[in-house]
Order: structure tokens, then C-alpha cells, then sequence
């Protein structure tokens, strides 16, 4: 996709420390249009998070050093990133168990999507598409 002006086509971040997973997300986004950032580590997207507009921010649970979940509470915590719709993907059983760990975290709100690995790439597109057409109040 070359609108001209690249600022006008949605950056999503992608912060997952499995190589392949991030590539595969990766290249399925730009596929679809997308500019797309990756970053294997918590505090390396944590950085980045501070000086971008990502239009959406998909998270990986369970990295090492900081967790998503520390990423996740920094972001819901910034007044610049809170609107920022993040899907949280995991290849850990903890959809049922998500609340339990929000609430442990601080009381955090529960994400605006919970995508399991493996990924099924049209569902997290899909997933994706309506997220930021909710943000951007379009009707779908």
C-alpha cells in the first residue's frame, strides 16, 4: 500500500519475543497494508511506545526480563497510550485466567482482545480490522 504519506497508513506494534511469530505477524500486516513495528523485549517496545502513535499494539504475555504484563500496565497507565487498543496474545491457557492476573496487576482493565497461539492469521486480521475501526468510530 503507498498512500504518499505513510503517517496516514496505521502502524501497529508487534512485541513478542518468539522470532518467528513476530515475522509471521509481521509480514501478514504488511500484506494488509499496515506499517508495522517489532520488538522482541518489553523494554525495548516500552521505549519505542514513548515517541510513536502506534494505531494498535498486539502483546505477547510471557517474555523475558520485563512480561507483557508490565508493558501492559504502562501503556494502560499513559495518558498518550490508553485509547491505544491492544490484543494480547498468548500461547498460555490464561484466557480464563486473565481477569485473575489484571486484577493481581493492579486492577488492570481487561485488554480489547485476547488472540491464542497459534495464531489463526484471518481471525487476528479480522480482530485487527475491528478494533481500529471501533477506535476510529467507524460502523462495521
Amino acid at each position: 500500500m503507498n498512500t504518499g504519506d505513510e503517517r496516514l497508513v496505521p502502524l501497529v506494534v508487534i512485541v513478542d519475543d518468539e522470532v518467528d511469530i513476530a515475522t509471521y505477524l509481521r509480514l501478514a500486516l504488511e500484506e494488509h497494508g499496515f506499517r508495522v513495528a517489532t520488538f522482541s523485549d518489553a523494554e525495548s517496545a516500552g521505549a519505542a511506545l514513548e515517541i510513536s502513535e502506534p494505531a494498535a499494539i498486539c502483546l505477547d504475555l510471557l517474555m523475558p526480563k520485563h512480561s507483557g504484563l508490565s508493558l501492559y500496565k504502562a501503556i494502560v497507565e499513559s495518558p498518550r497510550l490508553c485509547r491505544c487498543p491492544v490484543i494480547i496474545i498468548s500461547g498460555l491457557a490464561v484466557r480464563g485466567d486473565l481477569p485473575d492476573l489484571l486484577q493481581r496487576a493492579g486492577g488492570l482493565p481487561m485488554p480489547e482482545a485476547f488472540i491464542d497461539k497459534p495464531i489463526d492469521i484471518d481471525d487476528f486480521i479480522a480482530t485487527l480490522d475491528s478494533l481500529l475501526a471501533a477506535s476510529a468510530g467507524v460502523e462495521q
